[in-house]
């Protein structure tokens, strides 16, 4: 598994659908999200606060009220053009101990929408970043730091 970094989100030309761009390096990860997956993340990034809990805030409240910590997020493979993740979460005692280990099935925007709010770490499969990771020239000029994404060049694959 290798580390990624979010850059941000953007809109893909051929199809108009919201886009989070992951780096690894000099390879970007193009994927596919819905709007609101998208916006989800977005407003995280841009450091903005919805006046009540989005979904992806409630799984947080719940994690924290269940003693769960998210240790990463796992894009762990791609098939027929959809990625899949895994959350990996820990639960503790109260005294601290760790009681159990869990790997939840997750779409990755989920996953990543609600990594970018723990700060916790999203990783990818090296098999995954061999399949679909892009040159960083899919980002236009000056663009690769932006936290609003890309080009519209990038590739049509699902989380």
């Amino acid at each position: 598994m290798v580390p990624l970094e979010v850059l941000g989100v953007s809109q893909a030309d051929k199809t108009g659908y919201p886009v989070v761009l992951l780096r690894h390096e000099n390879r970007i990860l193009p994927i596919l999200v819905g709007m609101p997956e998208a916006r989800a993340i977005q407003i995280v990034l841009m450091g903005e606060t919805p006046p009540r809990p989005l979904t992806h805030d409630l799984i947080c409240n719940l994690l924290a009220g269940l003693n769960g910590q998210l240790q990463s997020v796992s894009i762990y493979k791609l098939q027929n053009d959809i990625f899949f993740a895994h959350l990996n979460i820990e639960q503790r005692s109260a005294s601290g101990q760790v009681e159990q280990v869990l790997r939840v099935d997750s779409r990755p925007s989920d996953g990543i929408a609600i990594a970018v709010r723990m700060k916790c770490p999203i990783l990818a499969a090296e098999e995954v970043m061999d399949a679909a990771a892009q040159d960083p020239s899919i980002l236009g000029e000056g663009e690769e730091e932006n936290e609003d994404g890309g080009d519209g060049d990038e590739d049509e694959f699902e989380a």
